[in-house]
C-alpha cells in the first residue's frame, strides 16, 4: 500500500478488517456496481433525453464511453481510498504498447481458429458487407474489454489472488467469467466451460505475467472485434453482423453451435495450448502469489 493521501484510516484493527481480501473484494464490487451503473444511466438519459433515441449507434457510442470511463474512475477511487495506493496496473506509459499487443494477440488468435474453421468445412464466407457494420461492434468490444476486465481481472483475480494465491485465484476468476456468460443467448454448460478454460485462463495468465491490465484489456478488445467485426461470427451467443458475410455449417463441437466458435473444440484446443505456455513462463518467471496461508513457510 502506497499510502494514498485519500487513503481511509481507522483503529488497526479496523485497517486490518478493511484490508483483508474479502473485505476489499466486497468494497470494490460495491464501487464498480455503483459507479458502471451511474455511467451508464447517464449514457441512457443523454441519449434518450437529448439525443431523442435518433441514433442508436451514437447513444450506444456515449453509454460505452461513460461505462467505462466511470468504471476507470470508480476503479481508482476504490483502490485510493480502500487500499490506500495509485493503479498501478494501469499504468499509462505501458498503455499504448501493451493494448497494441493484447490487441494483435486477440486478433491473431481468432484469425487462427477461423482459418482452422473454414479448412474444416465449418465456416463460410459468401460476400463483403460495408464497412458501417463495424461501428457497433467496435463499441460492444471495447466496453466489454474494459469494464469486464476491470471487474474479472483487477478486482475479482487480483483481490483473490492475495488472500488464496495465484492458482486457486485463476480457477475462481475463470469460472465466474465463464459461467456470467451463461445468462447469454444460446448459452450451455459446455460454451461456459470453454470461455472459463480459455478467455478465463488465458487473460488471468496475461495479467500475472505481465501485472497490467493493458494486455487483457487489448486482448478481450480484439477478441470480441475480430470474431464479430471482422468474421461475422457470434460473440458470446449475440448476433453476428460482421464485414464478411458468413455462414456456419457442421456439427456444434467444431462450429460452436448458435453460441459461437467460443463454443467451439477448436477454441479450447488453441487457447490451453497457448495457456500451457503461458503457465510455464509464470513459474519460471517466479510471478506466482502463494496464499496467505503459505506466506510464512
Amino acid at each position: 500500500m502506497d499510502g494514498h493521501p485519500l487513503a481511509l484510516h481507522f483503529s488497526e484493527r479496523g485497517m486490518k478488517i478493511l484490508r483483508f481480501p474479502l473485505t476489499r473484494l466486497i468494497l470494490a464490487l460495491v464501487f464498480l456496481i455503483v459507479f458502471a451503473g451511474l455511467g451508464l444511466g447517464i449514457g441512457a438519459w443523454i441519449s434518450k433525453g437529448l439525443l431523442g433515441g435518433e441514433s442508436e449507434v451514437l447513444g450506444s457510442a456515449i453509454k460505452m464511453l461513460l461505462a467505462c470511463s466511470f468504471t476507470w474512475i470508480g476503479y481508482i477511487f476504490y483502490c485510493a481510498t480502500v487500499e490506500g495506493r495509485k493503479v498501478h496496473e494501469l499504468d499509462p506509459r505501458k498503455a499504448l504498447r501493451q493494448t497494441s499487443q493484447g490487441l494483435l494477440l486477440g486478433f491473431g488468435f481468432i484469425s487462427l481458429i477461423m482459418m482452422v474453421m473454414f479448412l474444416a468445412g465449418g465456416y463460410h464466407v459468401s460476400g463483403i458487407k460495408t464497412a458501417a457494420v463495424l461501428l457497433p461492434v467496435l463499441i460492444m468490444s471495447v466496453q466489454a474489454g474494459i469494464v469486464e476486465e476491470i471487474l474479472s481481472r483487477g478486482i475479482i483475480f487480483r483481490i483473490a489472488e492475495e488472500g488464496i494465491g495465484t492458482w486457486w485465484s485463476m480457477v475462481l476468476s475463470a469460472l465466474i467469467f465463464g459461467f456470467l456468460h451463461i445468462w447469454n443467448p444460446n448459452a450451455t454448460f459446455f460454451s461456459s466451460v470453454s470461455i472459463a478454460i480459455t478467455a478465463g485462463v488465458i487473460l488471468a495468465m496475461l495479467y500475472v505475467i505481465t501485472r497490467q491490465l493493458w494486455v487483457p484489456i487489448g486482448l478481450h478488445i480484439g477478441w470480441n472485434f475480430a470474431l464479430g467485426g471482422i468474421y461475422g461470427a457470434p460473440v458470446s451467443g449475440g448476433n453476428p453482423d460482421g464485414i464478411l458475410d458468413a455462414s456456419f455449417s457442421g456439427p456444434d463441437w467444431l462450429t460452436g453451435g448458435a453460441f459461437g466458435p467460443e463454443a467451439s473444440i477448436i477454441m479450447v484446443i488453441v487457447f490451453v495450448i497457448f495457456g500451457f505456455f503461458l503457465i510455464q513462463k509464470s513459474i519460471k518467471d517466479k510471478s506466482w502469489v502463494k496464499p496467505m496461508w503459505r506466506n510464512n513457510q
